[in-house]
């Protein structure tokens, strides 16, 4: 299930990259109602696996959390990015902070919390979204290790505890665990189908304008669970998979559908 139809026109309503200010106020994005946010927020949470992302909805929502008051909303912001991750978005810090002037309050918060959600990762173990490490080591030079200090003050005057974002998150991560269960059992399900995906024509000749015949071959024995050799198992990680996860991008599948439909 796509958000588009509650985001996309939203999305739409975002300042130019160009329209920066240094005020609070001013700097927050025309992205229509809080309510609006806060229900995909909310559906999100409630909902893990069945929701779909994209780049740009993730980006409206993880600005509206640096920009809030409420700390029951802003402890979550971790948790988006863990959708993030899921869903195959990568963190585009141009999106994220280029309509911000560096001294910018809201920006130094939109930091701050992609900071202190990078080191919740790394310390839980749990999977990032693509660039977040590359951000949040740009930013530690900025502001240190904030996992170290027991509250996470905002320019907004609230000071968040890092262990509510902490928990915030594991809550999350244990809901979507309790999820997989059911998630493999539909991919077990599903291996019936794998020899007819491997006798279809037509998959094989999509698959041959986007791979070489060494790297189709490769895609086969990853789906049939067939054994690499090293070199095999190393070509794969390094090319064929990053080609794969483009593929499965929600972005790049959501603009893709729209251009072959016109």
């Amino acid at each position: 299930m796509c958000l588009a139809p509650i985001l996309d026109s939203q999305v739409a309503e975002r300042p130019r990259a160009n329209m920066k200010t240094n005020s609070l106020q001013n700097s927050t994005p025309k992205t229509g109602s809080p309510d609006a946010v806060l229900r995909v927020l909310n559906s999100l949470l409630a909902d893990p696996g069945q929701k779909r992302l994209t780049g740009s909805q993730a980006t409206i929502i993880l600005d509206a959390l640096a920009g809030s008051n409420d700390q029951s909303l802003v402890i979550r912001f971790p948790a988006i990015l863990s959708i993030c991750a899921r869903n195959g978005i990568a963190l585009n810090s141009h999106m994220l902070f280029s309509k911000y002037w560096d001294s910018s309050p809201k920006k130094q918060n939109l930091e701050k919390l992609l900071l202190i959600s990078a080191e919740l990762f790394d310390l839980e173990g749990i999977e990032a979204p693509q660039n977040l490490k590359k951000i949040a080591g740009s930013l530690r030079t900025k502001y240190g290790t904030l996992l170290s200090a027991k509250r996470l003050p905002l320019s907004s005057g609230i000071s968040i505890s890092i262990r509510d974002i902490q928990e915030s998150l594991r809550e999350y991560t244990a809901k979507t665990k309790y999820t997989m269960p059911a998630l493999k059992r539909g991919r077990l399900e599903q291996k019936p189908a794998r020899a007819a995906l491997n006798r279809s024509a037509d998959l094989k000749a999509h698959l041959g304008r986007l791979f070489s015949p060494k790297q189709k071959d490769l895609v086969f024995k990853k789906l049939n669970g067939e054994s690499f050799t090293k070199t095999e198992r190393e070509y794969y990680s390094r090319v064929v998979k990053k080609k794969l996860q483009s593929i499965a991008n929600s972005d790049v599948g959501y603009i893709a559908d729209r251009l072959t439909q016109k």
